[in-house]
């Protein structure tokens, strides 16, 4: 039996694993001995193997033998590497020539950024073959938040994260830790930080549409908030604040700049304006701002739960200003940068302050680079992108509008697929490329840097031999500029993917090399100094946040029209919010039988006994399920952990067009995004952000 050192690499803790391997067999353990994580990790890690193993993963290159449709089943055979390499540079030069050099696009999945070597090597081979269209999972869950940063930090990659240690009053909006083990915070056992909070007489206070799971006495109170309201809500915090004369003007001035622009923003939603259309009482928004005004030390978290609102680049700018104009941003137990071993905040500079530019489709801009995925239709329906090349990603059942998508992805003359498994988009793949999982490959926790209230830096090999004809992404792109004959990784016999990153640490006065021969393959890094946010990460040129920058002006008229229709809305109108579980993960967790327990083999919609009882709704009955946008039919399940007037569904569900994973298939569910907007007008413009929580939708029973 070999043992070794390795971590997880599903959701962002990256909790550290012992794997044992005897034979064809792994099996994996926590790491009890981590200088950080000491033994947490969850169910799924532990039960990754189950993915490791199954029979239906993606195990060897693919080519489609039949032609597409949007309802016909694919029919593939197997054929070898080179084969399929060579083929797909053909096809691709073929689509140049016929079509001119910009017609060919990538779509990266959101797995791959826990990937240390996968996007370098994506972005090479997009920059060789001239992709002129770049869409991401980012447009589905946080790319407001690179935006946000990017207008008021003069980086994408500044996230002040809580100083979870310190801090005595934590305001959490849109998260749900025990579910999503916290996102844009890479921390161990986010629940226990919550309870050692409390225990020590601090103060959690969650807003979100439900009570969630890690709301307990013991982990914080939920003040419940009507969905895609929350920058009314914090814009009346600071208002109040600013009332009640709490504002720390001396520090606003020391470390921020346009702080009237802010303040007049805010001045437009009061407490007593905005409490019909957030469903909090004027009298707990104030209670709410005192609160945090009045604490020794106050933090702020946010997640996909405002992200995904139609405004979410400014609910993050309220909750970064929320810290700064009380004098919390950059203090001890306030919100910190943590750079880890490469301060990443260096990075990321925007390089023009006005980045939209005309398109037939009117006015846009990237985000990293991105378009909004909820634009692919339009760009393929115009011809303007004929090969898509997909990487870790499930376009099809992660971006709203999946009939249109199938009927677009069938029209497109190339579609390559890299992945684990034969997944919904790759039912429409010319070629389907088996990929490595992270057991199968050599690693670093790069995704980590900036994220990380106790940091550490780790590495680790490849656990096993990647099965059967598992390739990782980089060697699968490096193949391809082979063929394509543009300059290759490969054609240096010495190329070590992580050299990079070697290269990096050696900043900070490591080498992959220190790392590997240190216990658990870990070293623990200086704990973040407060005053590294403005020495170090902050990238404007004079050093200041940029309170109220000019870029978000342009949606502030929005907002206001957006804050009246809210404001005219029947009472009694039903709005669709997101449900996290604790079975799934996006769309890729669905084959693993551990995590198909009875209670979730569906995604049922989820509705309050008394919103249920006023539509005539049984437990299990059939409802249809009606937007804007779409239609679904989905069964009953009675939810009073919900405020009255929200609905909710779990997303990544639909398999039921993927016969290839049986068992995701004999439990398909439905896709919930049927019922999110898409096209034009379907996304914030700032960040390209798609409109995933807070629909309106009808129900009729059935």
């Amino acid at each position: 039996m070999e043992t070794k050192h390795t971590y997880c690499r599903i959701c962002e803790p990256g909790c550290a694993l012992i794997a044992e391997t005897y034979g064809d067999t792994v099996t994996l353990r926590p790491d009890k001995e981590h200088p950080v994580h000491r033994g947490f990790i969850c169910h799924k890690g532990l039960n990754f193997t189950e993915m490791h193993f199954d029979p239906d993963r993606l195990d060897f290159p693919m080519r489609r033998t039949n032609a597409k449709s949007p309802t016909s089943r694919a029919e593939f055979e197997r054929i070898g590497w080179s084969d399929a390499i060579d083929e797909i540079a053909a096809r691709l030069q073929s689509v140049r020539e016929k079509w001119g050099d910009d017609v060919i696009g990538m779509y990266v999945g959101n797995p791959s950024a826990f990937n240390s070597t996968a996007r370098d090597a994506a972005r090479q081979f997009a920059r060789a073959v001239g992709v002129s269209y770049s869409f991401g999972s980012g447009t589905q869950d946080c790319s407001n938040k690179f935006a946000g940063a990017e207008a008021m930090f003069g980086t994408a990659n500044l996230h002040p994260i809580p100083d979870f240690t310190h801090t005595e009053y934590l305001l959490s909006v849109g998260a749900n830790p025990r579910i999503s083990h916290m996102s844009f915070v890479h921390t161990t056992d986010p629940m226990g930080a919550l309870r050692d909070m409390v225990r020590r007489g601090g103060k959690v206070r969650h807003i979100n549409p439900r009570r969630i799971e890690s709301a307990t006495p013991a982990t914080g109170e939920v003040t419940l908030i009507k969905p895609d309201t929350d920058l009314y809500f914090l814009a009346a915090l600071i208002e109040s604040i600013q009332r009640s004369g709490c504002i720390d003007e001396d520090y606003i001035s020391a470390h921020g700049v346009n702080s009237q622009g802010l303040f007049d923003f805010v001045a437009r939603y009061p407490a007593e304006r905005v409490t019909d259309v957030v469903g909090i009482s004027a009298e707990m928004i104030h209670q709410i701002a005192a609160e945090f005004a009045g604490a020794a030390s106050a933090s702020v978290h946010m997640s996909t739960g405002a992200n995904m609102g139609r405004q979410g680049t400014l609910a993050y700018w309220l909750l970064n200003m929320l810290s700064l104009t009380t004098g919390n941003l950059g203090r001890r137990g306030g919100n910190l940068y943590s750079p880890g071993y490469f301060p990443a905040a260096t990075v990321g500079k925007p390089r023009t302050d006005d980045p939209f530019f005309d398109t037939e489709f009117g006015e846009l801009r990237t985000i990293l680079g991105n378009l909004p995925a909820n634009l692919m239709p339009e760009y393929i329906e115009s011809g303007a992108l004929k090969a898509l090349v997909v990487m870790s990603g499930n376009p099809l059942l992660s971006v709203g509008g999946e009939a249109r998508l199938r009927e677009t992805f069938a029209a497109l003359e190339l579609l390559v697929v890299i992945d684990i498994y034969p997944s919904a988009t790759a039912e429409f793949a010319d070629y389907a490329l088996p990929a490595t999982d992270w057991l199968e490959r050599a690693d670093i926790n790069a995704v980590a840097l900036g994220y990380q209230p106790q940091p550490y830096v780790q590495v680790t090999d490849a656990v096993v031999e990647p099965r059967f004809e598992r390739k990782a992404e980089w060697w699968i792109f490096s193949r391809l500029l082979q063929a394509l004959h543009q300059p290759s990784p490969l054609d240096d016999p010495n190329f070590d993917p992580m050299a990079r990153h070697d290269r990096q640490l050696g900043g900070a006065d490591l080498s992959l090399e220190k790392i590997e021969a240190a216990p658990s393959r870990t070293v623990r890094l200086q704990d973040p100094d407060p005053a590294w946010l403005f020495e170090i990460a902050v990238q404007k040129d004079d050093g200041k946040v940029d309170c109220c920058p000019t870029l978000f002006t342009r949606a502030f008229d929005t907002a206001e029209t957006q804050f009246c229709e809210l404001l005219a809305e029947p009472a009694d109108q039903l709005k669709l919010i997101s449900l996290r579980t604790n079975y799934m993960v996006n769309s890729w967790f669905h084959n693993l039988p551990s995590l198909k327990r009875e209670q979730a083999l569906d995604n049922p919609l989820h509705i309050h006994p008394r919103d249920a009882e006023r539509h005539g709704l049984t437990e299990g009955a059939e409802v249809s399920v009606e937007s804007s946008a779409g239609r679904l039919v989905a069964t009953i399940k009675r939810d009073d952990s919900l405020r009255d007037g929200v609905v909710a569904m779990t997303h990544g569900w639909g398999h039921a067009a993927s016969p290839e994973l049986s068992l995701a298939h004999n439990y398909p569910g439905v896709n919930v995004n049927a019922l999110l907007p898409h096209g034009p007008d379907s996304y914030e413009k700032l960040s390209n952000m798609s409109h995933m929580t807070g629909i309106a939708v009808t129900l009729t029973a059935i």
